[in-house]
């Protein structure tokens, strides 16, 4: 079984990145949206991309729910998923990039604060703490933002 406090923990980083990332994307002008970062797209694309993985991670927890169990996912699929959303990503107008982009991490939020104690236990036993606390993936990505949006 796992620790009560790392379950905890995992969803603190959660909460704590959500409000860093709404507070980065309440800052960004039209400038700053269009400025690139280190992965070679846009800001506004590095939004919708977070916006993406954040209703990927809350599809799998719905299909978690509803299976008992967290699909395996092939090892390159983060990649096939990168390169097939890039033409999309990129074209979002920046407003609505800003937008989606928070309201896709509230909502995974959310969501994670209302998953049963088992289906987190699996998540971490089988070494899936992103599908927890996505700070793992947000923080990264708020450190290229906030970067580019200083140019």
């Amino acid at each position: 079984m796992t620790d009560v406090n790392t379950i905890d923990e995992l969803l603190a980083g959660s909460h704590r990145s959500l409000a860093r990332l709404q507070a980065v994307i309440a800052s960004l002008d039209d400038r700053a949206l269009g400025q690139p970062t280190p992965s070679g797209w846009s800001v506004a694309a590095t939004l919708a991309h977070l916006a993406f993985y954040d209703d990927w991670v809350s599809e799998r927890w719905r299909r978690c729910l509803a299976t008992g169990e967290l699909q395996d996912l092939p090892d390159d699929i983060t990649e096939l998923a990168n390169v097939a959303g890039t033409r999309g990503w990129q074209a979002i107008d920046p407003e609505m990039a800003k937008i989606i982009a928070v309201d896709a991490a509230e909502a995974v939020v959310d969501f994670l604060g209302t998953l049963p104690r088992a289906a987190l236990e699996q998540a971490i036993d089988t070494g899936r703490y992103a599908m927890i606390d996505r700070s793992v993936h947000w923080d990264p990505h708020l450190d290229e933002i906030e970067r580019a949006s200083h140019r």
